[in-house]
């Protein structure tokens, strides 16, 4: 009994309370419920780990490299300014969090295990439950878990138990299942055939637009037969269109603050953001 529990204890210390690794564990069952080869499942655990460590790392990046920007907008404009990006704030929240429920860690990532046990097994009976579709968006698991968890521990304390953790689990498996199944016929649709399904945060916003688009468009009138000048192409890589609207938007920003403000350290390293407590 006593290797049981010292075995059940290592794995909530180094798997459970670590989103990394349970991120990445997630992915390999996902991965071998699916009969990937062994190689793809062990490059899935992998890129899933490594991925989410360095979600951790950009975002602690991102929250360096804006501040100064965002010094600079309140000194000059008087305004105050805040990234509404959920990835700005991730690690200053997971430090606060930490300190206010310091089970919280535990209770996501046992409510995220549970939830995903839920959806295996709604996929197991979907003769019974038509459900056809296994979430594996490891690091939206982790969010949605997180969220709802936070939500419940803030607002029901009397839920701060074993019952409130299975039951947020069972609220993210049935959500986790129901959602990304209302995508699939969209999604083949779209795909011609893909055979997936989308696992990520808008799946009723799909389900919806998928319903009613008919009723606006026209099929002629697609984003494939869409003509544009042959210069614009390389907007089809994410990458580049991304990284082109950054240095415009930003670029603007630096141009109006100018390199007076930019490169006085008075306000970029001690001006005051924006406190939305005030």
């Amino acid at each position: 009994m006593e290797v049981v529990s010292n075995v059940l204890n290592w794995f909530s210390s180094n798997i459970l309370q670590n989103p990394a690794f349970f991120v990445g564990l997630l992915v390999l069952i996902g991965y071998a419920l699916l009969k990937k080869p062994a190689h793809d499942v062990f490059s899935g655990f992998v890129k899933a780990t490594v991925g989410y460590m360095l979600l951790n790392v950009g975002a602690g990046g991102l929250v360096t490299t804006f501040r100064p920007i965002l010094a600079a907008l309140n000194y000059k404009f008087q305004i105050g300014a805040a990234v509404i990006d959920p990835y700005f704030g991730l690690a200053a929240a997971n430090n606060k969090i930490a300190a206010e429920f310091p089970d919280f860690v535990g209770t996501a990532t046992t409510a995220l295990l549970i939830g995903f046990g839920i959806n295996i097994l709604l996929v197991a009976l979907r003769k019974i439950t038509k459900v056809r579709t296994l979430f594996i968006t490891g690091h939206i698991m982790v969010q949605q878990a997180a969220t709802v968890s936070l939500m419940v521990l803030f607002l029901v304390p009397q839920l701060r138990n074993a019952y409130g953790t299975a039951a947020i689990g069972i609220i993210c498996g049935l959500y986790w299942a129901v959602s990304s199944n209302m995508t699939v016929e969209a999604t083949q649709r779209l795909t011609g055939g893909g055979g997936f399904a989308i696992g990520h945060q808008q799946q009723f916003a799909i389900w919806f637009v998928d319903k009613v688009a008919g009723r606006f468009g026209k099929k002629e009138e697609s984003l494939d037969n869409l003509k544009l000048p042959k210069f614009l192409s390389i907007f089809h890589d994410t990458v580049v269109a991304s990284a082109t609207l950054m240095l415009v938007f930003f670029g603007a920003i630096l141009l109006i603050l100018g390199p007076d403000i930019m490169s006085n350290k008075e306000v970029i390293t001690s001006g005051t953001l924006f406190n939305p407590a005030k």
